[in-house]
């Protein structure tokens, strides 16, 4: 490779980390044009570093730039492992407003792909020392079952390390909200060895919770019911020991409804169409609805929501 070719390479990355090393960027006042100059130089770099190992001068590269550069090995590592999801973890960690970072995820999706910025997000949150700064900043331009998956995921590797962990899902569940809900739900249904038994610890709780028929979960039963179909449906086929007691618990609804008693001191709040509404989304799939008949006994009362 010609000298002067070398030289610009080396130029270039310099400059690539010297923008990794500046400790005030991006701010304020840091434009959205600057951000996307910053990203395309990474997805620069990191085409030449795939080229450097194809030809197999990686290492001699990296030697010449460490002996060119005041930085250490290791952050060159660092740096150009990943030059995109680095500029991504800059801004994350910045000072910047809010309004800035969106601005980040909506370039890097821009530029790169929506399962990249996923993979990417994950693996700074587990490094990052502020996971909440994330969760709190995601921008509304990931659907909200990805953001969801991502949560989850998070969650659980936070959950597996805990000893423990029941414990833990017991205080989520007091006065929870849809967005615990919706992630313990997504919990529950992933299938990664590592995570078995924490998803049973979690289905425990929630198996705790329904047999609990008590006043206070109100919200938990309210958040269950409106989690998105997929999701409701997988866990009633995962999990059929936890849907067996959300048919019971429809079952004593019914009660309450039949007899116009008030809901009020119920462990469940439900008006007959929500009643319905759920016992249809449970009935689109065949094999619930056979299993949900079987447990009301065929009683009449439940046979027009059922077809």
């Amino acid at each position: 490779m010609d000298t002067a070719v070398i030289r610009q390479f080396l130029d270039y990355f310099q400059d690539f980390l010297h923008l990794c090393q500046l400790e005030n960027w991006p701010n304020n006042d840091t434009t959205e044009a600057e951000l996307k100059n910053a990203f395309l130089i990474s997805k620069h770099i990191e085409k030449c570093m795939d080229r450097f190992h194809k030809n197999e001068i990686i290492d001699e590269f990296l030697s010449l730039l460490h002996s060119n550069e005041e930085t250490s090995s290791t952050f060159l590592k660092t740096c150009l492992g990943d030059p995109p999801k680095y500029i991504l973890k800059k801004i994350i960690n910045s000072n910047a407003k809010v309004s800035q970072i969106d601005v980040g995820f909506q370039l890097f999706l821009q530029l790169f792909s929506e399962k990249r910025l996923e993979d990417s997000l994950t693996a700074l949150m587990l490094e990052a020392a502020s996971k909440e700064t994330l969760l709190r900043n995601l921008t509304q331009e990931i659907p909200k079952d990805k953001v969801v998956a991502f949560k989850s995921q998070i969650l659980l590797f936070e959950l597996h390390k805990c000893e423990n962990t029941k414990n833990i899902v017991s205080e989520m569940l007091i006065n929870s909200n849809q967005d615990v809900i919706d992630s313990l739900i997504s919990c529950l249904l992933n299938k990664e060895v590592k995570y078995s038994n924490t998803v049973t610890s979690i289905a425990s709780v929630f198996k705790e919770v329904m047999l609990s028929r008590n006043h206070s979960n109100q919200s938990f039963w309210k958040s269950l019911f409106k989690v998105d179909d997929k999701h409701f449906i997988q866990l009633c086929l995962d999990h059929t020991h936890l849907f067996k007691l959300i048919v019971i618990s429809l079952v004593d609804c019914s009660k309450l409804l039949r007899e116009n008693m008030s809901s009020e001191y119920f462990y469940i709040d439900i008006t007959y169409s929500q009643l319905v509404s759920v016992v249809q989304r449970i009935c689109s799939n065949d094999n619930l609805r056979t299993e949900f008949l079987n447990i009301v006994n065929d009683d009449p009362f439940w046979l027009d929501m059922t077809l």
